[in-house]
């Protein structure tokens, strides 16, 4: 019994040295090559925010009160060229009538009338503007050049023939005329003036834009308020 347990662990020994040797000679298994790097996409760089411009703070609008507002003058559009210079420049009004020996211009805002006379004399002109009978209450522009020095007088027709149309301030009335100039050259006096389309004066007539009215025109040969006119017109005057 001895030496059939001594072959069985003899035969077992064997089996294990077997098996030891066919494990110690196995062919060793490659190491499993690393996997391909992925190439990761490209990151973009950031777009760098651009600084805040530095603004300068809007000025302050200021503050104007209505007493102050009241202050500030107005100047008509048609008063920027127009000049009391004796002058007629091209452009400087928007209407005009040609008598023959008399011309007459104007132009007018909301405010004022401009206004130039002209006639073939050395002597006075005279424009009246909304007569009612003949002469008799039309509010008169009356002027001649004596002496290198012109004198225009704000008039008023009191009857319907002449002369009578006498100053405003020698009825208590007012001198309105606002700006004037006079000339006289070449045979020709030439007169400009600027008056309010609505002075209140009781002996000016109160003119509204848009509207037409009479008009008579005169000259005379002499220096002379009260000489006798040599020319006369009529026609219309229509403000725009």
């Amino acid at each position: 019994m001895k030496r059939h347990l001594a072959a069985s662990l003899s035969g077992i020994g064997l089996t294990l040295l077997l098996i030891g040797g066919c494990a110690g000679s196995a062919t060793p298994t490659a190491a499993p090559e690393d996997p391909a790097p992925t190439m990761a996409a490209p990151t973009e760089s950031p777009t760098p925010t651009p600084a805040p411009s530095v603004v300068d703070p809007p000025l302050p609008t200021p503050q104007v009160s209505d007493e102050e507002m009241m202050l500030v003058p107005v100047i008509p559009a048609s008063e920027l060229s127009w000049a009391a210079d004796g002058v007629i420049g091209e452009g400087e009004y928007e209407q005009q009538i040609d008598f023959g020996r008399i011309r007459l211009w104007w132009t007018n805002d909301d405010t004022w009338l401009f206004i130039a006379l002209e006639g073939d004399t050395e002597g006075w002109v005279a424009v009246g503007i909304d007569p009612e009978r003949g002469m008799q209450g039309a509010n008169y522009l009356f002027g001649y050049v004596a002496d290198g020095e012109a004198s225009l007088w704000d008039a008023y027709g009191t009857a319907p023939v002449g002369p009578n149309h006498p100053p405003d301030e020698d009825l208590d009335g007012t001198s309105d005329i606002v700006t004037y100039a006079g000339v006289e050259e070449n045979g020709v006096t030439r007169f400009e003036a600027q008056i309010p389309l609505d002075s209140g004066d009781a002996y000016d007539k109160a003119l509204v834009p848009g509207n037409s009215y009479p008009v008579i025109v005169a000259i005379g040969p002499q220096d002379d308020y009260n000489s006798k006119h040599t020319e006369h017109a009529s026609s219309e005057l229509t403000l725009q």
